[in-house]
């Protein structure tokens, strides 16, 4: 069940990364891919301070937090203990609602006669959930195997 949640958020961080460079505007026949809306949006002067300043300032890190999930859910030898499945999960829940966040709030953003909404931040929402399912399913795994008592990696290799 662990390894199906890991799987899942990985290949959801990827189609989220993949979205991220779709267009997410078009402006006439220009169009703007989500690191191009953000210097957009700091050009006109529309950035605001506070947790959406910070938000936008932090967005083209998005693609290392993406990349950091999918090497997380890995399922690394020796190194698929209880923490590092929590470690995993929590990792994809906070880049998956940063990213979904950022996507959903193009996507609900009132419509401006000069601007259309494109495909890019709609398959970035929709990997994001999909990242965010995955981690639900990978802590669904890890919170069982404790609830069981089954050993970790760690105890089975430690010396008798």
């Amino acid at each position: 069940m662990r390894l199906t949640g890991r799987v899942v958020a990985a290949v959801g961080a990827v189609i989220a990364l993949v979205g991220t460079f779709l267009p997410w505007l078009v402006s006439g026949t220009v169009e703007r891919t989500s690191y191009e809306l953000l210097d957009l949006v700091e050009r006109l002067g529309f950035s605001p301070d506070g947790l959406v300043g910070l938000a936008l300032t932090v967005w083209p890190l998005a693609p290392l937090g993406l990349v950091l999930c999918v090497v997380a859910q890995w399922p690394w030898r020796g190194w698929q203990g209880k923490w590092a499945g929590w470690g995993a999960a929590a990792l994809a829940v906070v880049v998956g609602l940063y990213v979904g966040a950022t996507a959903a709030a193009v996507l609900t953003a009132p419509e401006v006669g000069l601007f259309r909404v494109r495909n890019g931040a709609s398959v970035t929402l929709a990997g994001a959930l999909v990242m965010l399912a995955g981690a639900a399913v990978d802590a669904a795994g890890v919170r069982r195997e404790i609830r069981r008592g089954r050993p970790t990696d760690r105890d089975r290799s430690a010396p008798a």
